[in-house]
């Protein structure tokens, strides 16, 4: 049995000065940890909020600020990891993972201040990545950022990284909107879904990379009195991940994508998974035809389109403890990830699942661990 991790990540404690990918913009990019973490976690919400009643990030995150003075004053939000080819391939050899995608680590989420220089920061982070890969390129598949202002540059990044071993992209939202304001099922979007069939890669929708739009919804007087403090403010900007994958998704079906790409693939990566049963459902039913809505316009209904073209990931760690039992119900849709090496993943993944996971029948457990994510590859020519 082959084993897949869809969902790892590249972090970096202390970059060396001339390997910082970002190292040209480093001193005009938010140098002060918790106000970068503050800015990760919710800068959505922050951006939305009146400027009187935009936290700080100590007044944002007082929990970080207590837990690194008490240990070593370092305000972090993972464990200190400094990854390498060689220490990720034993971690892998030791748990029985046989391939990984590799998200970048948390410095990607830097690359959103660099305005209209993001294009070449873009192109600096994935050779960075693919340069750390590239003792273990037959195991470790880099996952590359875009910036898609210009599509066809975007296609022509997608093609440039597979020719370095990736196997996978990130898409990203603006505010809850597409990142060049034209929704992805339409139409100008095809020439990278082209792209990525063609190169058999994946496309990833990260909760990092999902920003929301709250407007008006994000001054909630958390600072006034009777107001619920600022720990309701990170609550809250963590409440809308899931509705603008959603979006994503929905585009992606009623705009045509998955019938004009049909071997394309879209993974949700650490989005919570205790949803998604009853949004395929719903889509499934809407995608019927009746007087109501009309015809469905395409000969593969939408209920296949979904369960074919959309995949998940849980994440035990992160909360999905209903995990197994949306597997049992979309079977042909989850994958594994362990988010290594970040403190929701685990460091022994598989065994995070326990007896359950062992006492699945064996066709299941093996479409669970690796079969799923082999077929999704395999399936655009390019198998894994």
């Amino acid at each position: 049995m082959t084993v897949i991790d869809v969902d790892t990540h590249w972090e970096v404690d202390d970059f060396d000065r001339d390997a910082d990918p970002l190292g040209p913009w480093r001193s005009e990019l938010p140098s002060d940890m918790i106000d970068r973490l503050a800015q990760a976690i919710a800068g959505d919400l922050l951006e939305s909020l009146p400027e009187a009643h935009r936290p700080d990030g100590p007044t944002l995150l007082p929990s970080l600020i207590a837990m690194a003075q008490a240990r070593d004053g370092k305000v972090q939000l993972h464990p200190t990891h400094q990854s390498t080819a060689a220490e990720r391939v034993a971690w892998m050899d030791q748990i029985g993972i046989d391939h990984c995608l590799v998200n970048p680590g948390g410095y990607w989420q830097l690359l959103e201040h660099l305005g209209p220089d993001r294009p070449l920061g873009v192109s600096r982070c994935n050779d960075y990545l693919a340069e750390q890969l590239s003792d273990r390129a037959d195991r470790l598949h880099g996952v590359a950022v875009l910036d898609f202002t210009d599509l066809h540059a975007a296609a022509s990044e997608l093609a440039r990284m597979r020719e370095k071993g990736f196997r996978a992209f990130f898409l990203r939202t603006d505010a809850g909107q597409p990142p060049n304001q034209v929704a992805f099922g339409h139409p100008d979007w095809d020439v990278l879904w082209s792209a990525a069939t063609d190169l058999g890669m994946v496309a990833s929708i990260h909760v990092g990379n999902l920003h929301s739009g709250f407007g008006r919804w994000a001054d909630i007087g958390w600072d006034q009195p009777g107001g619920a403090g600022p720990t309701a403010l990170t609550r809250l900007a963590n409440s809308q991940t899931i509705h603008v994958a959603q979006n994503i998704l929905t585009s992606l079906l009623y705009g045509g994508v998955f019938h004009r790409h049909p071997d394309l693939t879209v993974v949700l990566q650490e989005v919570r998974i205790g949803w998604l049963p009853a949004w395929v459902t719903m889509v499934s039913r809407q995608s019927m035809s009746n007087p109501g809505l009309g015809d469905w316009p395409f000969p593969v209904s939408g209920a296949e389109m979904v369960r074919r073209n959309i995949k998940a990931t849980p994440l035990p760690g992160f909360g999905d403890t209903e995990a197994l039992d949306v597997l049992a119900e979309l079977p042909e849709m989850c994958l594994f990830s362990s988010d290594y090496p970040h403190q929701e993943g685990n460091a022994d993944p598989i065994n995070l699942y326990g007896p359950a996971l062992t006492e699945l029948d064996d066709e299941l457990r093996s479409a669970f661990l690796g079969e799923n994510a082999a077929t999704a590859f395999a399936r655009t020519g390019d198998p894994l």
